[in-house]
């Protein structure tokens, strides 16, 4: 016995010289939320699940029933999200990341015709339902929404109009983190990746670093000011970007304590962050032929727009408010060409165009009187 309790205290005052303490390495644990379920009634309120039962047709047989064996329900992920407190929002101050790591991506559930999407609350029934739509951006190191400059070299906003305007551009859960341990600077730029020079053509339209293999590590080249800091971060971070937004109304009581939420079916394949809970990706009938069932497929187009504009950044399609095609003679000009319709350019995009293009017409205009 007393041999035992001398093993006992050597263990803990191991533990103590070596900065360890018994107590906080038991409170430090914490156990991952489970993310499926067998029973509806496991599931929480707030939430959207995927109910997908193999060689079941009908939700409502599993969900009248108290049921156990394989699971069912699927968490739709929160992910790490940098518009914490506007999931809901339609105003897009900064740029809205989801940032997932790649060794639990896989936990993103798929939506298809042959299942469903459910959505709980034991509050309140949605008077709408946001669908939030992010492209898709691979993986990558921890880091969002760079821009270039006027010679090409990306940057993110470090701390230009806040102190930590950052947080929008850096996913504070990876090791990306590490990077916003300078003191203040108004942007950060990155320089090389694994010594592949980041320009326009290795950032993607979501200013994520493209071409790199998933879970490798990389020495990235920063630059505070003119001086270099290189960190070696791993490309863990399966990447999303807001691509486009609808709010729809069609939903069905089940009978049960959650509602299923209709999709509507000109959702084209891709990835939507539905009422503000969660992500799940949508594969259409025609690209589930193909689908490769992972968590990333490169040959699927998940970021093909749904709504279009027209050359003055007017939308000209946008299934959820009804404008289509036929109406394009109504809300735009009559002799617009096809040619001038812009598939997902946003209206910041047009006005862009629109001012280069004014600019050019002055130009013009002042080498006609000089001529004269």
């Amino acid at each position: 016995m007393k041999n035992i309790v001398a093993a006992v205290l050597a263990g803990v005052l191991s533990l103590s010289l070596t900065g360890c303490s018994v107590f906080q390495t038991l409170e430090g644990q914490t156990e991952d939320k489970p993310n499926e379920y067998s029973n509806v009634y496991e599931l929480s309120s707030g939430k959207a699940y995927v109910w997908e039962h193999d060689g079941e047709t009908d939700i409502r047989n599993d969900l009248s029933q108290d049921r156990v064996g394989d699971p069912v329900f699927f968490a739709c992920p929160l992910g790490d999200i940098n518009f914490k407190g506007d999931e809901l929002s339609d105003i897009d101050q900064y740029p809205r990341s989801i940032w997932i790591p790649s060794d639990i991506d896989d936990q993103i559930p798929t939506v298809t015709s042959k299942n469903a999407l459910i959505y709980i609350s034991d509050t309140t029934v949605p008077e709408e339902i946001i669908f939030e739509r992010f492209a898709d951006y691979g993986y990558s190191i921890g880091v969002s929404n760079m821009e270039a400059d006027g010679g090409g070299h990306y940057f993110i906003t470090y701390a230009e109009t806040d102190e930590d305007d950052y947080k929008y551009y850096v996913d504070m859960k990876s090791e990306a983190a590490q990077v916003t341990e300078f003191d203040t600077i108004a942007r950060l730029y990155l320089d090389k990746v694994g010594g592949m020079e980041v320009n326009e053509d290795t950032v993607s339209d979501g200013g994520t670093v493209m071409n790199l293999e998933k879970d490798k590590s990389y020495i990235c080249e920063f630059y505070t000011g003119t001086f270099y800091q290189d960190f070696k971060l791993k490309a863990n971070i399966h990447s999303f970007g807001k691509l486009e937004r609808f709010v729809c109304h069609d939903y069905e009581f089940l009978h049960a304590n959650c509602i299923k939420i209709e999709i509507p079916d000109w959702f084209k394949s891709g990835y939507y962050f539905v009422q503000g809970v969660g992500l799940f990706r949508y594969v259409t009938d025609e690209d589930l032929l193909s689908y490769n069932g992972k968590a990333f497929d490169p040959g699927i187009n998940w970021n093909d727009p749904i709504k279009q504009y027209d050359e003055y950044g007017v939308c000209i399609f946008d299934p959820s408010l009804d404008i289509d095609y036929e109406d394009i003679e109504n809300i735009s000009d009559p002799g617009l060409d096809e040619s001038e319709i812009v598939i997902g350019a946003s209206p910041e995009e047009e006005e862009e165009t629109e001012g280069s293009e004014i600019d050019e017409s002055s130009e013009g205009s002042t080498l006609d009187s000089d001529s004269n």
